[in-house]
């Protein structure tokens, strides 16, 4: 199988500007150079609606040095400026109950949906001691009523892991042009089974493009 698929690293953060737009200048003035010097894959950015912080970035690469090699020239470039304030690192790979294959470089690079939602998520022990049939069954659950509601037109899904080398044991991010949308789908998943098992959901990072 294609190593770029198998071990494509996301890495989310945000930062919180010293200066009112001063940050978002310099990156977004200096996203290609940032993405060219780091050799990413992609660096998406937008502005938070959080209060805690002011910038969401959205960065893949195929190496984790790649990785660290960003964060570095972040720590430069926002010295004096700004602070990084959330940072999660994860690694996708297709989820165990989909046989769907999906290009996510292209998927990735072709979108450009409105907003970002992201976050760390962490299930209870008791999750990972069912059956392997049984869990299927849940979560082919929560897929059906997620993929068939009605307000579910235009969300980007993306699933990445994080056992063992992050706080939490995945990274859920979304791309939709519509919040209302999003949290109507959101509202009806938390009737499904699969939440009993969900321990953490928190920070949730949400962001608005910056073109």
């Amino acid at each position: 199988m294609d190593k770029r698929i198998t071990e494509l690293y996301m890495y989310i953060f945000s930062i919180k500007e010293f200066d009112h737009e001063v940050v978002k200048g310099n990156l977004g003035n200096n996203r290609g150079e940032l993405i060219w010097r780091s050799n990413l894959k992609h660096l998406n950015l937008y502005e938070s609606l959080r209060g805690d912080c002011d910038i969401i970035g959205w960065a893949s690469a195929d190496d984790p040095s790649n990785i660290l090699s960003l964060l570095k020239e972040l720590k430069s470039s926002i010295r004096g400026k700004g602070e990084i304030v959330h940072s999660f690192l994860s690694i996708y790979q297709r989820s165990p109950y989909l046989k769907n294959s999906l290009n996510i470089e292209k998927q990735i690079n072709e979108s450009r949906k409105k907003y970002i939602i992201a976050y760390p998520m962490s299930k209870s022990n008791d999750w990972y001691l069912l059956p392997y049939d049984q869990r299927k069954r849940i979560m082919d659950e929560h897929i059906r009523t997620a993929m068939t509601d009605p307000n579910n037109k235009d969300i980007l899904s993306y699933t990445t892991y994080s056992f063992g080398i992050g706080d939490q044991e995945f990274v859920v991010i979304y791309e939709t042009d519509s919040l209302y949308s999003w949290m109507k789908v959101t509202e009806k998943l938390r009737e499904v089974e699969a939440r009993k098992w969900i321990i953490k959901e928190t920070p949730i990072l949400t962001g608005i493009r910056i073109e």
